[in-house]
């Protein structure tokens, strides 16, 4: 080697920035949960019903379907079908990715191409912008090990699966978008990037209100308390954003209408109103610049109030959520059955580790890191993660589907513990001692910390366990050949249990009565009491509904459901074989569990 010469091991870790391990890790797993679900992807076997819906709408867009016509017309078409709640924005590259492939490989294999590559990519961003977002705490080394937290949360990692097109990986991104604006130094610029995020966030779920709120209490919180001009402007620059960008992506995404509907499950009129009000209130007051933190508190307060009434003034039905309109019937037999929206408490038990766990550990190290900061602007960024993580986690028991954010918030705690650890066991002085505690540092992970304390747990306390799901024999539900049969027949509306209306949507031409989808509430409360009712009270429903076959699959958990509700209803008497004389079998000739029943012209 010449002198001068830069050795390779130099020159390979100059070259492993921290984004760069970020993404060679995300690869390595995605390569893995690709090689894993290299069956699901041939088959494009859905796990979720949101999968199935999403495609569904990309389709009727590719298929040309106006940009800001967001109606699903295949679901309860006797209605005029259902107005979907969900965004362009997470249609928009689906859809470009199956336009660009479709001229080389065909519409088929675009799609399943698409659906296996882009959760994965979306999942790559997300690690690289834990990397940039978390790069400003206490310890550099917590942008190398960050991703290795990352990974082994495998809430977060089941959102960013292949196939898994919903909007919940978008969820995580923005979320992890705006943690990244509130560890910034303060200043216009990451107020309005935050807000601007966050802004894109609500109009893809209103799901991120609570987030979305959170961080405007952050920013609220370090002006109240320290009245600085920097955490100001901050401020003003997040409500500022949030309120005009949130206008201007729902105009962009749902056009004019999108400005002034009243809907409460998305983001509208109610929603955009309040944003509009705190925002020029916040932006007009704080020109005062109050000298003492009681007259900031009172000032946010008041806005806040503010801002809350001319939510429930403009939205007053909001003020009982979006789901308060259901029919009793849906709640009981389609709501209370999702337990992503359901508190910690419904799941089963030892589920409840894997969801608090990481959280705790979490918690732990944040905690640690604040303690040991050494500058009052690390400590504050900690103190942001703190608050973040908290608000997050306490969410999160209340509402399941909340906890890969709250993991989220947890990986530089996570990260920082870990590394304490390390460094701890490795300056033991036994070489003993020192061998096993490093090789128990691992198990401060989220994930081998959550499959041991689960597993000493159901070893411990054997009823903790859940019990095996029952299932039924034989053929898949969507079995390609039965599948084939069914869109031989002629188009028409189909009444189906209600998980099964997406998947139907998705892999037939048929439309259907209802889907898992809670804006066709009505078409909903039809179907269940069509299914759960004596064969004489449902008929008159599957009449109102204009439906001509009925199809269900003999191993779903949603007909067993049925079945057990009456033994005499038309679910049980249809998986028994003995059918009303308004349906007839209609033969597939195919061995599968899909059965179809043809309903006879009224007489």
């Amino acid at each position: 080697m010449t002198d001068g010469a830069d050795p390779l091991p130099s020159r390979v870790t100059r070259w492993l920035t921290p984004g760069r391990v970020a993404a060679l890790l995300w690869i390595a797993i995605s390569l893995i949960l690709i090689a894993t679900r290299w069956h699901a992807i041939a088959l494009l076997d859905l796990s979720d019903t949101d999968d199935a819906m999403r495609m569904a709408q990309v389709r009727d867009l590719l298929a040309g379907q106006g940009w800001w016509d967001l109606m699903q017309y295949r679901v309860d078409p006797a209605g005029g079908g259902v107005p979907m709640h969900w965004s362009r924005i997470v249609d928009a590259p689906l859809a470009v990715g199956i336009l660009l492939l479709k001229p080389m490989v065909g519409q088929a294999m675009a799609e399943r191409v698409v659906m296996a590559l882009w959760p994965p990519l979306l999942g790559c961003a997300l690690s690289i912008a834990c990397v940039l977002g978390y790069r400003r705490l206490s310890d550099p080394q917590i942008t190398y090990v960050a991703p290795i937290v990352l990974i082994c949360c495998g809430y977060i990692v089941f959102q960013f699966q292949p196939l898994h097109v919903d909007h919940h990986g978008w969820q995580i991104l923005l979320a992890m978008l705006i943690m990244g604006q509130a560890l910034r130094p303060s200043g216009w610029q990451a107020g309005a990037l935050g807000g601007l995020f966050a802004a894109i966030l609500l109009a893809v779920s209103i799901e991120g209100l609570p987030i979305v709120a959170l961080f405007a209490a952050i920013a609220a919180l370090r002006w109240m308390l320290h009245g600085h001009i920097g955490d100001r402007d901050r401020m003003a620059g997040y409500l500022l954003a949030l309120a005009g960008g949130a206008a201007l992506v729902q105009f962009l995404t749902r056009g004019p209408s999108g400005l002034s509907g009243g809907w409460c499950d998305s983001l509208s009129a109610p929603y955009l109103a309040a944003f509009a009000v705190v925002a020029m209130v916040v932006a007009a007051a704080v020109n005062v610049v109050p000298a003492r933190p009681w007259a900031r508190f009172s000032l946010l307060g008041g806005a806040a109030v503010l801002a809350a009434g001319t939510l429930l003034w403009v939205g007053p039905q909001c003020a009982r959520g979006p789901f308060a309109s259901l029919d009793p019937i849906v709640v009981q037999y389609w709501y209370m059955k999702i337990l992503e929206g359901q508190p910690i408490w419904y799941s089963p038990p030892l589920d409840a580790v894997y969801a608090l766990l990481p959280s705790l550990i979490g918690l732990v190290g944040t905690l640690l890191a604040w303690r040991q900061s050494q500058t009052a602007d690390i400590r504050l960024n900690w103190t942001t993660v703190l608050i973040a993580q908290v608000g997050a986690a306490t969410l999160s028991v209340f509402l399941l589907r909340s906890v890969a954010t709250a993991h989220l918030f947890a990986i530089p705690g996570c990260a920082f513990l870990t590394i304490t650890a390390w460094r701890r066991a490795r300056a033991l002085r036994s070489p003993l001692v020192r061998i096993l505690a490093s090789v128990l540092v691992p198990l401060i992970l989220p994930l081998f910390a959550s499959v041991a304390a689960a597993s000493l747990l159901g070893w411990a306390f054997p009823g903790l366990r859940p019990a095996p799901a029952p299932t039924e024999a034989g053929a898949s539900c969507l079995d390609t050949r039965a599948i084939a049969a069914l869109n031989r027949l002629a188009p028409t509306t189909v009444l189906t249990p209600i998980d099964f209306g997406a998947p139907l949507i998705f892999w037939t031409h048929h439309s259907v009565v209802a889907t898992g989808h809670h804006r066709n509430k009505e078409a909903m409360a039809d179907t269940i009491r069509a299914f759960i009712s004596d064969p004489a009270v449902a008929e008159p429903l599957v009449r109102k509904q204009k439906a001509t076959l009925v199809v269900f699959c003999r191993a779903a958990a949603d007909l067993g459901t049925y079945r057990r509700a009456d033994r005499a209803g038309l679910a049980a008497a249809l998986y028994a074989g003995d059918p009303p004389t308004w349906l007839e079998p209609v033969p597939l000739g195919v061995n599968a569990q899909l059965s179809v029943w043809r309903v006879r012209p009224a007489r």
